[in-house]
């Protein structure tokens, strides 16, 4: 691992930039978006003019955003409890400086609720001192200001710049920038020969590996998501262990992401990566989950990462003077980790509203008749629309997209953003809505599919007549 003073000067001047790039975004905030469409004019698209179905029904609706709005309430009532409140503040170690990884009872939180959701996920009784004790070390658990912080941080302290980052594609989109911004890591996908629902093979990686070589890079570090984002699929732990495996072999260190493990559908069973490895992580497995999906709380920044490499540990330290999380937000999600009865009711009344959203969504698409991968975990459905592009190529991808935004009002995320290879695949994020907009979305978008099947949209000549009877 290298150490940070070799780095500090490239990491002050990226973390200038980011603050330059912040502030621009600010400045825009809530402006009309200026932008081409699908026949190359200049339009005026208010993207904050969001639908509602009573006062503004031809507003947008943005299914573009991997988030989970329909559990914000159930989160909102639960710490909004006086004794929750109160726990933020009354103890005195939450106004001092302290461990940048984590005030002490929130890192024994965290570690608890790991062994018992992660590692141990059949075990409802185990005790908090045993989950401690002799599972997971509270002292290789740390917070950080989301997981996307996090993974920046691993890059920057176990990589040099351009180095070469492999992962598994179709892939989340903002990683490259997660990686590049800071830790100047260069993200290449892994493009999976069969299925890549599945996950990749060693024969996959490897050729990623020697693709990445050939143009100059060392490759340092595998990246994978599982559950998979963007298709919602959950990997065999075979798969992952061969993975590992295959990264060992080349002495390169793995992140495990497991952002939407406590998101399964009904009937699917997650493994974790701490239960396949039998908690033997080792200096180079790298852990990263956060409340931000399974508990829809994007907005805590709150982070989480379990390693066992103690040096890398010492060196998130030094970044988290930049990067922690506030005490009292740690003191209130901890108290939270540790209610056992209320994780557990609370996990399943959010699986059976992620499982309804789902299957309003999918349900519409099979009445489109428009493919999809059936999804096991997640907040989305990954779904192919080649068949209705203008021409089976990028540029086919960003029209069909465009006509979605002008027409329909509707945003999706392309494949292309997420480095799929074939063009058409866009990813739907149902949770980001209510039922209710979800399904006005949908009718709007078989709207759409109808008049391209039935060639009234002409694609070399759409004028704001071809848009009637859509919305």
């Amino acid at each position: 691992m290298m150490g940070l003073t070799g780095k500090s000067a490239a990491f002050f001047s990226a973390l200038a930039l980011l603050c330059i790039a912040q502030k621009r975004w600010n400045s825009n905030k809530g402006r009309t978006r200026r932008r081409r469409t699908s026949d190359g004019d200049d339009t005026d698209h208010d993207i904050s003019d969001h639908c509602d179905p009573y006062t503004n029904p031809r507003g947008h609706i943005p299914l573009c955003m991997s988030e989970n709005k329909l559990i914000v309430e159930l989160l909102g009532v639960r710490l909004m409890q006086i004794e929750t409140a109160s726990r933020a503040f009354s103890d005195s170690s939450v106004y001092c400086y302290n461990n940048t990884l984590g005030l002490p009872a929130a890192r024994e939180a965290l570690a608890y609720f790991l062994a018992k959701h992660f590692l141990f996920p059949e075990r409802r009784n185990m005790t908090f001192a045993d989950a401690i004790s002799s599972k997971i070390r509270p002292e290789l658990v740390c917070f950080g200001a989301g997981a996307s912080s996090l993974i920046s941080h691993l890059g920057l302290c176990l990589a040099e710049h351009g180095d070469a980052v492999l992962i598994p594609a179709p892939y989340y989109a903002a990683f490259d920038v997660d990686l590049k911004i800071i830790a100047g890591c260069v993200a290449v996908p892994v493009n999976c020969s069969e299925d890549p629902s599945r996950g990749p093979s060693p024969q996959d990686l490897e050729a990623a590996a020697r693709f990445a070589e050939a143009k100059g890079l060392r490759v340092r570090m595998l990246l994978i998501t599982n559950p998979c984002n963007p298709i919602g699929t959950i990997y065999d732990p075979e798969v992952m262990k061969a993975a590992i495996e295959w990264a060992r072999a080349r002495d390169m260190h793995t992140i495990v992401d497991e952002l939407y493990a406590l998101s399964t559908h009904p009937g699917f069973q997650f493994e974790s990566i701490l239960t396949t490895l039998n908690n033997e992580l080792g200096d180079d497995v790298h852990h990263i989950w956060a409340l931000s999906k399974d508990f829809g709380a994007s907005g805590f920044r709150m982070g989480t990462l379990y390693t066992q490499n103690e040096k890398l540990l010492k060196s998130v330290a030094n970044l988290n003077i930049f990067s922690g999380v506030s005490h009292p937000m740690q003191m209130i999600v901890s108290e939270v980790l540790l209610d056992d009865a209320w994780v557990y009711d609370f996990l399943q009344q959010a699986r059976e509203r992620i499982r309804y959203s789902y299957e309003i969504c999918t349900r519409m698409l099979d009445e489109m008749v428009v493919p999809y991968y059936p999804a096991s975990a997640g907040i989305f459905v990954y779904a192919d629309f080649s068949s209705l592009l203008p021409e089976p190529t990028a540029a086919g991808e960003a029209k069909f997209a465009s006509l979605l935004l002008d027409a329909a009002r509707i945003i999706m995320t392309p494949g292309q953003a997420q480095h799929d290879q074939k063009p058409g695949m866009f990813r739907i994020c149902y949770c980001f809505v209510s039922p209710e907009l979800l399904t006005m979305a949908m009718q709007r978008l078989d709207n759409v599919i109808v008049k391209i099947r039935t060639r009234r949209i002409h694609w070399e000549n759409l004028t704001p007549e071809s848009y009637t009877d859509i919305i």
